[in-house]
């Protein structure tokens, strides 16, 4: 009996929760098209079409969309400066400047699945990181990169 009453408060203290429930942020289906679209959008208004990809957070590619004046060999790159920026946690432009300017990252550019040039972002919300954008055809590395921040930072503010 003794036994049994002890039990009662290790039961009831064991299912209690330690601070507040973490609210997880996923880049689902949904987010990812919507960030393609507003994207591509951002890019044809500044009469730049250009090709996207947008990947998760295990860097699988979720969407990825390429206007029909813009070459195929453009979401390749898209894809690859996803990828940079979801890996380094950094836009591709600030990479490849930091690494322009730094003589030991000037070798990154020998790892075949990084693309340091402009257009890649990564994709947080409140501090999470929900995946990246890549933007390639866009014109050139400042244009791709003002794509892609310009499409991040809309559809950050219809979540």
């Amino acid at each position: 009996m003794i036994k049994k009453l002890l039990c009662v408060p290790i039961v009831l203290l064991s299912s209690m929760s330690y601070g507040a429930p973490k609210t997880g942020y996923v880049m689902d289906l949904k987010l990812a098209n919507q960030l393609a679209i507003n994207v591509m959008q951002t890019c044809t208004e500044s009469a730049k079409p250009a090709a996207v990809v947008v990947l998760d957070q295990g860097g699988n590619v979720l969407a990825s969309q390429r206007h029909e004046t813009v070459g195929i060999h453009n979401l390749i790159a898209a894809q690859r400066k996803a990828f940079t920026a979801y890996s380094s946690k950094v836009s591709t432009l600030q990479f490849m400047r930091n690494a322009q300017n730094n003589v030991d990252s000037q070798n990154l550019t020998s790892i075949p699945e990084l693309l340091l040039l402009g257009g890649g972002v990564p994709v947080v919300y409140k501090t999470q990181l929900l995946g990246a954008v890549g933007v390639a055809g866009a014109g050139g590395s400042i244009q791709d990169d003002q794509c892609a921040q310009h499409g991040v930072e809309i559809t950050l503010k219809q979540i």
